[in-house]
């Protein structure tokens, strides 16, 4: 039965509610928003990606079941991991961690896009990664939350099968106690099988730059995104960032 237009929310109408809203809302068909966010407290004169590990993230080669540990033996936190499987098809998991002893994953991983602690003790940081554990860490680390936030902070996306990604906007901040130190940040994204392009540069020193993109870039599955950035010296440098856009289901 169809309800007559005066009996409708306005979001049914779509004349009075934005139409980003209504896709947060979950009431446009086949859409969803994607908002990403990272920090990194201590970028100093060699590059690195935009996240809470620090240095420049490596991508794993293949699916592969990880490990998620804590660097303290009191961590019992159920985390929820947010990740891409082979063929880019996106799945998530729930596990318990047991302090420092490494749990490993049921499902195996191509790409880690997030990870949050929901509930449970959470000290000192929580590690997911493969290879050698030591003291809770693992030899190579994909994500990291840190006790506080409770989930990752990580200027790092890859778009998942099936869909495509409009990417809209983004912005980079610095903050740094010296004076002439400045930051050069790269919005960089990677084509499936092709190599890292830059897709926007920016410079500043204690400041916020916005890149909006007016006309939206459309990257299609298996694309991965992050921001990097490097300082004019060799010192530490606050660095946050953090990028949107509209996640479609492919028409084909």
């Amino acid at each position: 039965m169809t309800l007559p237009t005066e009996q409708l929310h306005t979001w049914q109408r779509g004349t009075d509610v934005p139409f980003r809203t209504r896709v947060s809302m979950g009431k446009v068909v086949d859409a969803r928003p994607v908002f990403v966010f990272g920090f990194n407290p201590d970028v100093q004169g060699t590059e690195e990606t935009v996240w809470d590990h620090g240095g420049i993230y490596s991508y794993p080669a293949s699916a592969i079941q990880m490990t998620i540990s804590s660097s303290n033996a009191t961590t019992n936190a159920v985390v929820s991991i947010v990740g891409l499987g082979a063929g880019y098809v996106e799945q998530t998991e729930l596990i318990t961690l047991n302090g420092q002893t490494a749990v490993t994953t049921a499902k195996s991983y191509l790409r880690i896009n997030g990870m949050a602690a929901l509930s449970g003790t959470v000290a000192d940081s929580i590690y997911l990664g493969t290879g050698v554990v030591t003291s809770g860490v693992p030899a190579t680390v994909y994500a990291r939350i840190i006790n506080g936030n409770n989930r990752t902070e990580a200027g790092i996306y890859t778009v998942p099968a099936g869909h495509e990604l409009y990417f809209d906007r983004g912005n980079v901040s610095h903050g740094s106690d010296a004076q002439n130190a400045y930051i050069t940040a790269r919005l960089m994204y990677r084509l499936p099988n092709i190599l890292f392009q830059t897709g926007a540069k920016v410079t500043l020193n204690n400041f916020v730059i916005d890149f909006p993109f007016e006309y939206p870039l459309p990257l299609p599955a298996g694309t991965d995104i992050e921001t990097r950035a490097i300082c004019s010296k060799s010192q530490a440098n606050a660095v946050a960032t953090s990028f949107q856009g509209l996640l479609v289901r492919s028409e084909t």
